[in-house]
């Protein structure tokens, strides 16, 4: 598992990804009913969690392709509201943190956005 993250309560680095969760995928401030995957760091190989997002950006990609006036995607959150504090801080119930370069390296990501902008005509600004 990756180093931790900072705690927004006590501001230690002390932050860690729960060993299972939810991550909720929200592209352009656009999220789907269905826009988010469960994890499990204990069962879940990092392919396979690699390979669950994929799909789920997939989904979005092909719903976003049908949109008319589709703008060219600027901002891309993957989030999770499941970490715990090592110093037992109670988190703020709405809390979510990024899980990029946690449970799946930027590369990786990087990469299934090029693919998947290429074969959706969904353009990316970077």
């Amino acid at each position: 598992m990756p180093a931790n993250n900072y705690c927004p309560v006590c501001l230690n680095d002390t932050l860690s990804i729960n060993g299972r969760g939810t991550v909720h995928v929200i592209i352009n401030n656009k999220q789907m009913d269905a826009g988010r995957f469960l994890f499990s760091v204990n069962k879940d190989s990092k392919d396979d969690i690699l390979e669950m997002l994929e799909n789920k950006l997939t989904e979005f990609f092909k719903w976003y392709s049908n949109f008319h006036n589709k703008q060219a995607i600027k901002k891309i959150d993957l989030i999770s509201g499941d970490f715990t504090c090592e110093n037992n801080c109670k988190l703020d119930i709405n809390f979510r943190a990024p899980v990029i370069d946690i449970l799946f390296k930027s590369n990786d990501l990087s990469e299934i956005l090029e693919r998947l902008s290429n074969k959706y005509e969904v353009p990316l600004d970077s």
